[in-house]
């Protein structure tokens, strides 16, 4: 049974925790309105000493200093927000102009390959203008022109650049993931573009000292892996699941293990953690035998737990893990006995006072409502049978930490990633225990690397274990409707659905038929507004010209059916057609797509012509045949030009003479820009894909 009363410490985090979203999202209008800022003190100073000065004596009353209290966490978790919050600074970069000046910057990280540049996440320490130094701070990302320099760069090294930090973009298509929202919540407020003549290295190991030894600490222990025969789709699986080393995870392999519900297992999470403290905790075993030894064990772990935290990247999930294990490890070096739903709070308010934008973070998220949901309906689902052997009995356990784990991460899994592993309980019962035997045994190896014969045994071993869990998971990934893709649900529906497993946890948990009632409520709400979305749909007309680098991208929707025209090669591949197409597919309720490759498509003349609704739109490619008579005008409303068309605005105007002139991402950045002035001169309108984003008309 559920009492809510016994968990103050998680009633306390609830409000606090709305009081840091709330400043999150209006932090930028509180912080630039002394108002706002003036009545936010007044608030939390009030309901401060309301607080610390009120007796609780009347129990009638009592809801008043509640309510005082919520008030008081909720202005605090809003203060904190806006207070960490690097963009509101004034020296802050975010307050400077896109103009090329001089910037000392400093690595946080090591760059990351792809594949036209390096990527690097880096600090400005202070901008150059005109010889003189000008204090600024912030968090950048850097993309520079690959050489053997920049290849070189480590955490901690100091460089000079010359290149524009251009503000973040918003985003570019229909229901495209939100890159500018995402950097934000990771304080990111700029990016740039370096190339290898605006680069200068100034200085280097110049970072934190322990961090940096703990960066190449982590580049030894993989190297360890690499230098005894662990490579390719092994070796980048092998450091995820032992070292939390995600960058040389590919899409595919990423994709299989999505679809079969095992992603999890790749980043280091509490199932790591608690293994790693499993082990450390019995060899440690041994001080408990000693005086104060419970004391001296206690403080061995947190570091351990701090240590295995910092080398596998200080990711949200790791950071969840170990903080909570660390309060279980004090509690039990004092003899406390702790309830897991105040031991999960505290860890969440101590990580979100040290970094507010966890909260933001879907991995944070979702690892907070998966122990959740194991700890709270995990129990629920064991009662439902009893087996008769251990083995059973086993998997039986096992499958319920799945079920509940999906139950409690479900909603947040269709809002983020539209889509539900169909086979997750299958997958799980494979992945959970060979990825705990893949962590043992790596491990073992980095441990023995000293000695080559059994570490090579070991790394064989190992490797056999990584391409079997590969294995199991790409033909789970495989089977037939192994994936419910293309599911689209608001924020509102996801509240409702969540609404929904609280509610069915109270009627089971309480017998309260309450419980039911809402449940009934909140899925006539989603019914509805699923109904409402349907209807308006099925009666949508769009004509869409996609912003995507250096392609010309449109779509032509009419109902729940459209029609989509792009080159072969973009419509075969499936990380740009997910990335800037699909979302917005899910989004708009198609349920029959027609493909049309512009490349098959090309004509005598040069045009391609489209009919939207009562609207006609002409596309005019490089192989424009200006020698046919145009002297009688088409009918034309809207005229897209693409791959760098030769012909005139001036021509356009006399043959077609249309409403808007729009030119797509096929063309170069200049070829725009000559167009936009001539448009201009003529009274002529026009409208850019690659500078404003998609054009989107609806009808």
């Amino acid at each position: 049974m559920f009492f809510f009363n016994k968990i103050p410490l998680f009633r306390i985090a609830l409000p606090l925790i709305a009081g840091i979203c709330a400043g999150i999202y209006s932090g930028g209008f509180v912080i630039n309105s002394f108002a706002l800022i003036f009545f936010l003190t007044v608030i939390l100073i009030g309901s401060f000493l309301f607080v610390l000065f009120t007796e609780k004596t009347s129990y009638r009353r009592r809801w008043i200093y509640g309510m005082t209290l919520h008030i008081f966490l909720l202005s605090t978790g809003i203060v904190i927000a806006i207070l960490q919050t690097e963009r509101f600074y004034p020296n802050n970069i975010s307050q400077l102009d896109e103009n090329t000046h001089q910037y000392l910057v400093k690595a946080t990280g090591n760059v990351v390959e792809k594949p036209k540049s390096f990527k690097l996440e880096a600090e400005v320490l202070c901008v150059i203008d005109e010889g003189e130094k000008q204090t600024a701070t912030g968090k950048v990302i850097l993309y520079l022109q690959k050489d053997s320099t920049t290849a070189a760069i480590n955490y901690g090294d100091v460089f000079l650049i010359r290149a524009p930090l251009q503000k973040l973009r918003e985003t570019q298509n229909p229901a495209q993931f939100n890159y500018k929202q995402f950097l934000l919540f990771h304080q990111i407020t700029r990016q740039a573009y370096v190339p290898s003549d605006a680069f200068v290295l100034t200085g280097v190991n110049e970072g934190n000292p322990i961090m940096k030894w703990i960066y190449e600490l982590r580049n030894s222990l993989l190297n360890i892996l690499r230098k005894h025969g662990l490579e390719g789709r092994e070796f980048a699986v092998g450091a995820a699941l032992i070292l939390g080393y995600t960058d040389e995870l590919d899409p595919e392999i990423m994709r299989a293990y999505a679809g079969s519900g095992a992603l999890h297992v790749l980043s280091v999470s509490g199932l790591h953690v608690g293994i790693m403290y499993v082990v450390v905790a019995f060899f440690l075993s041994f001080l408990d035998k000693f005086k104060r030894g419970n004391i001296i064990k206690a403080i061995l772990l947190l570091a351990f737990l701090a240590f295995y935290a910092m080398i596998t990247g200080l990711s949200p999930s790791v950071l969840r893990a170990s903080v909570m294990f660390g309060f279980i490890v004090i509690a039990k070096s004092f003899n406390y006995h702790t309830n897991i739903y105040n031991t999960l709070a505290v860890s969440a308010i101590s990580l979100l006072i040290y970094d507010p934008y966890l909260i933001m973070q879907v991995g944070f998220q979702l690892s907070y409502l998966a122990v959740i949901g194991i700890v709270a309906i995990q129990p629920l689902l064991v009662e439902l049978w009893e087996p008769k052997t251990k083995a059973m009995k086993w998997v039986w356990e096992i499958t319920c930490v799945s079920v509940a784990a999906q139950i409690a991460t479900a909603p947040l899994g269709f809002l983020y990633f539209h889509q539900f592993p169909v086979y997750f309980m299958i997958s799980n019962l494979i992945v959970i225990p060979v990825s705990t035997g893949i962590l043992y045994l790596g491990l073992a190896v980095l441990l023995l690397s000293f000695i080559p014969v059994v570490c090579d045994f070991l790394t064989e071993i190992l490797k056999g274990m990584i391409w079997f869990l590969n294995r199991s998971v790409e033909l789970t990934e495989s089977m037939p409707y192994s994936i419910l893709g293309g599911i689209d649900i608001s924020i509102v529906e996801t509240w409702m659905l969540y609404a929904v497993v609280l509610s069915m946890f109270i009627f089971f948990t309480m017998k309260k038929m309450t419980g039911l009632y809402i449940t009934l409520l909140a899925l006539l709400v989603i019914s509805f507004t699923q109904f409402l979305e349907t209807i308006q749909q099925s009666s949508q007309q769009k004509f869409i010209v996609y912003n995507v680098a250096g392609t010309s991208v449109y779509d032509v929707i009419k109902g729940r059916e459209n029609s989509f025209y792009a080159p072969s090669v973009f419509i075969e591949d499936k990380d740009k057609m997910l990335f800037n197409i699909e979302h917005n597919w899910w989004k708009s309720g198609i349920e029959k797509q027609h493909f049309f490759p512009l490349d098959t498509l090309r004509t005598g003349s040069g045009i391609l012509y489209f009919q939207v609704a009562d609207k006609t739109v002409l596309a005019i490619d490089s192989s424009f045949n200006a020698s046919v008579d145009y002297s009688k005008k088409l009918k034309t409303d809207f005229v897209i030009l693409r791959e760098n068309s030769q012909i005139e605005i001036a021509k356009v105007v006399e043959y077609f003479n249309p409403r808007l002139v729009i030119f797509d991402s096929s063309n170069s950045t200049r070829q725009c820009r000559k167009w936009q002035k001539t448009c201009k001169k003529l009274g002529l309108n026009s409208y850019d894909v690659a500078a404003q984003g998609a054009f989107v008309m609806e009808f």
